[in-house]
């Protein structure tokens, strides 16, 4: 049958993370379950257009799946249901949001949720290897457990025939009787099953991380095997219009297949495509790795503007040419992705190369643990420009194995013959905290394995690309300028603690220009006087009301040391610092410092930021910042939001919470140099992190709206960057040319500054060339 074109209908904004699942409802709407969380409905409105009419919040951990329940008897409206790695699922009512249904019992994850073909069945699988069969119109019953697999049950079905149907991690599908006893099990995958489809009433299909779509009976005969994807096939969809079905996968595409036949395909500009759903009107959605969802026609009427589909066209472009990318001899479009890790490895040792967007990550089984261990990036020439090589995206001369410690992997040092090697040692040092003493023994490192018989010409100074700071250059006499003398104390005077301030000298001019936006890693405050600190600490500790507040000595001591990087986790320690984030906000601010401190280090980060403590902590953060708060508790809150994106639980939380934060930097004023700082790092975060997420343009009017207020050139330069950041990365990346261009007082300032030979400049001519 002649097939018509697919063209991109429209796109979906609202999940700031990957959307795994989509499906359908009653109605034409779209459902969408994703890593933020969350999971929302999408309502049609007009020709072509949807918007987003509820979203469903509760659970703790990534929501992996999503189905529309038809009406029961104890839901005579139908639900909304929802599966999570959470290990729970949950059910919503469709129109308001509110959970109405909670089943607990599986043990991990729920990777598929789906009603059966009898009212109130619902049918769920799990990372615990097992399926289940629910009846809501009676949660509490105990549910049919379908229990053999060896491993993950990424899927499960109720076939024509009555029987279940589950795929496995195993690499089998199995057949079960509806009370729960095993039938057969069916082999022929020689990799993981991702997905099941009925498609008749005496047939079923099933797709692979073999890159393979099998059609089997419902007694259990392969019919025939098909092929067309050449990676992992995470979806497929039964599409009545072209007596066929969809499927997607890990090659960032759609295939749509009729009678058997590969008869189209659509790709997008993401490597993974996590989820497909075939609506009654033919219209096909999907959800992807890129935190959105889209909507692909063959009905020209509801095709998207010619603006759109060119920009859709050339994303896809872009992404087919880097995937072209070799790196360490593999080419990125025939890696796995990161969802290879969920297989057990078979050998202590075994390693896996996987990638991670553009870069490619070696990972090694650790049986004893588990796990797979992160080894590292991989390294190799890029046969685009002979002599190079990749590493994390970026090309070098050099890539050198620097033995640190003992017992520990090499770290990775890039180098370039153009750079000063003191600036790459210095660069180096940052990167993985290693003491300044070893400045320089990495530099002579460098200027020997580089062979370098000349050294480049001095900039007279190392500069950071966030803080300006000058650095000693060995051999020369000139010493950098003496910082100014720090700020009085706003409570007890000039001469008592006060938190570090962010170095903000004027570098020097750059003559060979790097690129500085966009900007790909989260930075943070790492300076600090533990000290100082401390003695304030103690101060405070007097003042804090009646004795039996007061901390020990020896307790003051162990809060303090958990600002140490690396410091050793203490459960008791960590409930005293939460104990004294109850202090008065007058003496607050000390403890503040502590706590942006500490929440750099993985164990303190997860404590702080649960789903216990995490999410009213950090509306008291938030609480901090409205406008005639103490300007040092506002500033230190902001430091801590910023330092939280050290780890993933401070991550997503803060992502989670992004409006509020937005809405209260724009609400500050009269903003101290270090707070300009802190709130411009703070925004340059969130832009790192939802650059290509739909929030794009709301963050970019948050950085304008800033940048008109900054008076402080390092606060005006990490703006720069987070807004560079958004228009280079946004899918509506039009729109934040609009404001910018829009927004006279900061256009006019990129424009003046550009003729200059600083960062800032360096920053608005690389803006200004994206207008």
């Amino acid at each position: 049958m002649a097939v018509p074109d697919y063209k991109l209908s429209a796109v979906l904004y609202g999940h700031s993370l990957d959307v795994r699942c989509v499906a359908k409802t009653k109605e034409s709407c779209i459902l969408s379950a994703s890593r933020d969380r969350t999971a929302k409905l999408w309502h049609p409105e007009g020709v072509k257009d949807f918007i987003n009419a509820v979203t469903y919040k509760g659970h703790k951990n990534f929501v992996s799946c999503i189905c529309w329940l038809p009406p029961c008897e104890a839901f005579p409206d139908g639900i909304v249901v929802t599966g999570s790695n959470d290990n729970t699922i949950l059910g919503y009512n469709l129109q308001d949001g509110s959970i109405v249904l909670t089943l607990e019992g599986h043990e991990n994850a729920v990777c598929s949720v789906t009603p059966g073909s009898d009212s109130g069945i619902l049918l769920s699988s799990s990372w615990d290897s097992t399926a289940k069969v629910w009846n809501v119109n009676n949660p509490h019953a105990t549910p049919v457990t379908l229990k053999g697999h060896q491993a993950a049950v990424w899927a499960v079905v109720e076939l024509g025939n009555g029987t279940y149907a589950t795929a496995s991690a195993d690499k089998t599908i199995k057949l079960w009787k509806k009370d729960g006893s095993f039938i057969t099990t069916l082999a022929g995958h020689t990799d993981c099953v991702r997905g099941l489809a009925v498609a008749g009433p005496d047939s079923f299909l099933s797709c692979s991380n073999d890159a393979s779509i099998r059609l089997w009976a419902n007694k259990g005969e392969c019919l025939n095997t098909y092929y067309g994807h050449s990676n992992y096939i995470y979806s497929i969809s039964i599409h009545p219009g072209l007596n066929g079905w969809a499927t997607c996968g890990e090659d960032g595409s759609v295939r749509l297949w009729s009678a058997g036949d590969f008869v189209r395909e659509i790709r997008l500009p993401v490597h993974s495509v996590w989820s497909v759903a075939c609506m009654d009107n033919g219209d096909i959605v999907t959800g992807s790795s890129d935190g959105l969802v889209r909507v692909f026609t063959k009905d020209p009427a509801r095709y998207a503007d010619e603006a759109t589909l060119k920009q859709f066209e050339e994303d896809v472009e872009k992404l087919a040419a880097a995937s072209q990318q070799e790196i360490g001899g593999y080419k990125l479009s025939e890696l796995p992705g990161p969802e290879v890790l969920l297989e057990p490895g078979k050998t202590d040792g075994q390693t896996r190369l996987v990638r991670r967007g553009t870069n490619v990550k070696c990972y090694s089984w650790n049986a004893a643990a588990g796990s797979w261990d992160e080894v590292g990036d991989v390294m190799g020439a890029n046969p685009a420009t002979e002599g190079k090589t990749m590493f994390q995206g970026k090309e070098y001369d050099f890539v050198f194995s620097v033995d640190i410690k003992d017992g520990a992997p090499p770290l990775k040092l890039p180098f370039n013959k153009t750079e000063d090697p003191w600036a790459a040692a210095q660069t180096f040092i940052h990167k993985h905290d290693l003491p300044q003493v070893y400045l320089d023994q990495v530099a002579n490192f460098i200027i020997t394995n580089a062979k370098l018989d000349s050294l480049p010409a001095s900039s007279n100074g190392y500069f950071d690309p966030f803080t300006g700071s000058s650095r000693y250059v060995p051999g020369s006499e000139a010493l950098a300028a003496a910082p100014p003398a720090p700020a009085a104390d706003p409570l007890t005077g000039a001469a008592a603690y006060s938190t570090p301030a962010a170095a903000h000298q004027q570098p020097p001019p750059i003559s060979n220009e790097k690129p500085l936006i966009p900007h790909d890693a989260y930075i943070r405050f790492d300076q600090a006087n533990l000290t100082a600190i401390h003695d304030k600490l103690k101060e405070f500790n007097s003042k804090v009301g009646d004795g039996l507040s007061a901390l020990t000595e020896q307790q003051l001591a162990d809060i303090v040391k958990l600002g140490e990087l690396n410091s050793t986790y203490n459960p008791e320690t960590i409930a005293l610092l939460k104990k004294t984030l109850e202090w008065p906000k007058e003496i607050l601010f000390p403890v503040l410092d502590v706590t942006r401190l500490a929440v750099r280090n993985k164990e303190v980060n997860g404590q702080i930021f649960d789903t216990t403590y995490g999410p009213d902590f950090v509306k008291y953060l938030l609480t901090l910042l409205a406008p005639g708060n103490i300007p040092a508790n506002q500033m230190l809150a902001m430091r801590v939001l910023v330092n939280a994106f050290s780890d993933l639980p401070g991550e997503m939380l803060v992502l989670a919470t992004r409006e509020s934060v937005v809405h209260c930097i724009i609400c500050l004023t009269q903003l101290s140099a270090n707070a300009q700082i802190a709130a411009a790092s703070l925004l340059l975060n969130l832009s790192v992190a939802l650059a290509q997420q739909s929030d794009a343009a709301d963050l970019a009017e948050c950085i304008l709206n800033l940048l008109s207020k900054i008076t402080d050139n390092e606060a005006y330069f990490r703006g720069l960057v987070g807004l560079g950041t958004l228009l280079a990365e946004a899918p509506n990346r039009l729109v934040i040319q609009s404001k910018i261009v829009s927004n006279t007082a900061v256009h006019n300032r990129l424009k003046r500054d550009s003729g200059d030979a600083n960062k800032v400049a360096v920053c608005s001519r690389q803006i200004l060339s994206l207008l």
